[in-house]
């Protein structure tokens, strides 16, 4: 609940030292019921204007368009979804995906077999190809891992 003891409004903290008359309070109750009937009467004016104008009308007609955008637009992409999923876009790029970590994990094997070839020759060599091997098949594996993940939430979201 709010706390109107502590209210930061000037007039309040000049009101607790000095307490207002009766008339004082009288004019000051009518000041505030003179200010109501002004902004009512500003307040009506504006609405009468708005309406005139047509604004009103524009601004509900402009809403209605784009709700029907916003329809429109979900349809579509409910289309072009249940077309992919039908198409087998999303499951055929998840096992291109898979296929190319296969491949990768291949092509690493046979790299560490010609490093530890190289490893009998030169030691310093080892440790560099073995290091690069190490990173890419970890970033390999990383961005497959995060493809099908990705695959199979849009498939499992259908």
């Amino acid at each position: 609940m709010k706390d109107y003891n502590n209210n930061s409004n000037p007039s309040w903290k000049e009101v607790r030292r000095h307490p207002l008359t009766a008339k004082e309070t009288v004019g000051t109750i009518q000041n505030i019921s003179k200010n109501i009937r002004e902004y009512s009467l500003r307040m009506r004016e504006t609405m009468n204007t708005l309406r005139e104008s047509g604004v009103i009308q524009e601004l509900a007609e402009a809403i209605r368009e784009a709700s029907f955008a916003v329809r429109d637009t979900a349809k579509d992409i409910n289309e072009a979804t249940r077309e992919l999923k039908k198409n087998g876009v999303v499951v055929d790029t998840a096992g291109a995906v898979e296929n190319t970590l296969k491949s990768a994990e291949e092509s690493i094997r046979t790299v560490k077999e010609i490093t530890i070839d190289a490893g009998k020759v030169s030691p310093n060599t080892t440790k560099a190809v073995q290091d690069s091997i190490d990173r890419v098949k970890k970033e390999t594996s990383q961005v497959t891992e995060k493809v099908v993940k990705g695959a199979k939430n849009k498939v499992g979201t259908r």
